[in-house]
């Protein structure tokens, strides 16, 4: 019967999402109020009114880091797209090269990652879709690839929800970062290789089997060895620029035609991207330079084992490049002004939603609720664990649709359970993340989204099926990765 109770506020959120089919708000609002109302009368869970307001408030502390970054990458996407930036690289990128399996491998590893790094929602989608349907391909297909590019979403929004996740169990970034890219990198080749396959089938997919995997491969090494040595917050950028260069370099070899001048325009256009990269690099490897900023201008609330590093977050460097994208652009005061209402009305309703989950994980662990279900799973699972873990991790990401929202409610659980198994705890850290990522491929929201943008109303539930399908073969290559990289350490 408690573990009954413990679990109940996981099964709220799964039947007002799925029953009732409310929007994640309704759903964390409601999620909230009775996990409040089920600790507060006297439950085998029962804490008191101070300890729910001090694990509100720390959710909510813990939420402002993110909202803190999403707040100027969604800023800066929307500078980049209402002043027709995002659509102007769209058409230069198409201009350099009329081979269709490299424009696709170029939009889907270099593009879209490069976009959901700096602003994340999954804005990507929005960006990549209208120029495959561009391209020529159906409306259908387009879809699904626009909707598979969406592989780097551990490191959206300058990997907000990884940090998230890390600062909510107290676990090492980087090395929860590293793990996370090194489990990857099969689900990276295994997404890009299905890209490839909805284009044009097997014989696609066999034609061009070297061209994706040095792609993929050159994406997921230089994500994996910037989150070790550089910064987990920039691998995404950083992995997908360079990833992007090889692209422009493939180009340039097949079309001799292409002039310095078409290369500079092109750089000119993604100009506030490589500005980004650049100063949040300098933060991360200039130890005079990044000491200063962690020691200047910190919010800090010792109570609540809480910190804002407001000049090292990345969120100040995104605000000195939205500046630099004004001015560069010579953007003018009405499409700031569009731009700045839309970022605040997306803003608002995931900081909102997103601070809601993270304050119920909180309070369920304060309760014993989260140390509850893990000693049950703990005692019932053994070594199986990891299979489960898998599953959680991915049921997190279908739920909330967020990598941000998965870890908030699940990443305390998963670490709990750990802990109890020896497991080690960034390993199953980094399982949580990447399948939680993963799975906000299949989320319905982004289904119906997907269907809008494309026409294909009719065939919503064909594409559920099918991306539903994929991810949980994703899953399953991550849940192989993370037995065999048990096996080694």
């Amino acid at each position: 019967m408690n573990l009954l109770i413990a679990i109940l506020p996981l099964l709220i959120i799964f039947i007002c999402l799925f029953i009732f089919k409310w929007s994640a708000l309704k759903t964390g609002i409601t999620a909230f109020l009775s996990t409040v109302i089920l600790v507060f009368i006297n439950s085998p869970y029962h804490i008191s009114f101070e300890i729910i307001m001090n694990s509100t408030i720390s959710g909510i502390l813990i939420s402002s880091v993110a909202a803190y970054v999403i707040f100027f990458g969604v800023l800066l996407f929307h500078l980049m797209n209402e002043s027709g930036k995002i659509n102007d690289i769209s058409n230069q990128m198409k201009n350099l090269t009329n081979d269709t399996v490299l424009q696709i491998i170029i939009l889907s590893i270099g593009i879209s990652p490069l976009v959901e790094s700096t602003s994340g929602f999954g804005t990507a989608f929005l960006v990549i879709t209208p120029i495959l349907i561009s391209l020529g391909i159906s409306n259908y297909k387009a879809a699904c690839i626009g909707i598979l590019s969406l592989l780097a979403v551990p490191w959206g929004a300058l990997a907000t929800g990884t940090v998230i996740g890390t600062e909510i169990v107290n676990l090492n970034l980087k090395f929860v970062g590293f793990l996370t890219a090194i489990l990857t990198f099969t689900t990276i080749v295994f997404f890009l290789s299905t890209c490839l396959f909805i284009l044009g089938g097997s014989k696609t997919l066999y034609n061009n089997i070297f061209k994706t995997l040095i792609y993929a491969s050159s994406f997921s090494l230089t994500n994996i060895i910037f989150n070790y040595f550089v910064s987990v917050e920039l691998a995404g950028v950083f992995s997908s620029l360079i990833t992007l260069l090889i692209g422009i370099i493939n180009i340039n070899i097949q079309n001799k035609n292409i002039t310095i001048k078409d290369y500079r325009y092109l750089t000119s256009l993604l100009s506030p991207y490589i500005l980004l990269t650049s100063l949040v690099f300098m933060t991360r490897t200039i130890s005079i330079f990044e000491e200063f900023l962690k020691n200047h201008f910190v919010i800090s609330f010792e109570k609540y084992n809480y910190q804002l590093m407001l000049l090292y977050s990345p969120a100040f460097w995104l605000v000195i490049t939205c500046i630099y994208t004004i001015i560069r652009f010579n953007i003018n005061k009405s499409t700031v002004r569009i731009a700045l209402q839309k970022t605040f009305r997306q803003w608002g309703l995931f900081v909102i939603s997103t601070t809601l989950f993270i304050a119920l994980a909180e309070i369920m662990d304060a309760s014993g609720m989260i140390n509850s279900i893990s000693t049950s799973l703990g005692n019932n699972l053994g070594n199986y664990f990891i299979i489960i873990s898998g599953a959680i991790g991915s049921i997190g990401g279908f739920l909330t649709g967020s990598n941000t929202g998965a870890n908030a409610m699940f990443m305390k659980l998963q670490i709990h359970t750990a802990h109890q198994l020896d497991l080690s705890t960034g390993l199953i850290a980094g399982l949580q993340n990447a399948s939680a990522s993963n799975a906000t491929m299949s989320t319905p929201s982004r289904i119906m989204l997907a269907t809008e943008l494309c026409e294909i109303k009719d065939q919503e539930t064909k594409l559920q099926s099918q991306i539903i399908k994929i991810v949980i073969l994703s899953t399953l290559l991550l849940i192989t990765t993370t037995f065999l990289i048990r096996l080694m350490i």
